[in-house]
């Protein structure tokens, strides 16, 4: 293998993906996912959607795989409904040639934050420390997003 070669190999794949949820009115969204490269990639993706409203949550999931190219391909592309008050949570986990790529989330309508972000936790000391972390990560603090 030349050193060229073997540079081109290392390099992280220069992949794009695009994972939009879009409000059109008040009642509907558009979700869309849209991949591209300039070099052709094997990318494979699963996206689950949970759709919450006053009768509850649902979740649905699609998955596929593709080659990229160079213009935007959009292997999903749907309208949801949306109802009063509801929420439409979007996450997207995907694969460039068998190599795991961030994850990208997409909430509508967008999370805002509720405070400043507190620290991280520090590391328990023993395992009873240990385990009273784990029975306060499992209580919601109110005004608090419930920690997983």
């Amino acid at each position: 293998m030349t050193l060229a070669s073997w540079l081109l190999a290392a390099a992280p794949a220069m992949v794009e993906a695009q994972l939009e949820l879009i409000a059109e009115g008040q009642d509907h969204l558009a979700l869309r996912l849209c991949v591209s490269s300039p070099q052709a990639h094997q990318v494979e993706y699963r996206l689950e959607v949970a759709t919450t409203g006053a009768a509850g949550t649902s979740r649905t999931r699609q998955s596929g795989k593709l080659t990229s190219r160079s213009d935007n391909q959009c292997p999903i592309n749907n309208r949801l409904g949306l109802s009063a008050n509801g929420r439409v949570d979007a996450t997207l986990d995907w694969w460039v040639d068998g190599q795991a790529q961030p994850r990208l989330q997409r909430s509508h309508p967008p999370a805002q934050p509720t405070g400043p972000t507190p620290p991280p936790p520090s590391p328990p000391q023993d395992e009873l420390h240990e385990a009273e972390g784990l029975v306060a990560s499992a209580h919601q603090t109110p005004g608090q997003p419930l920690r997983r």
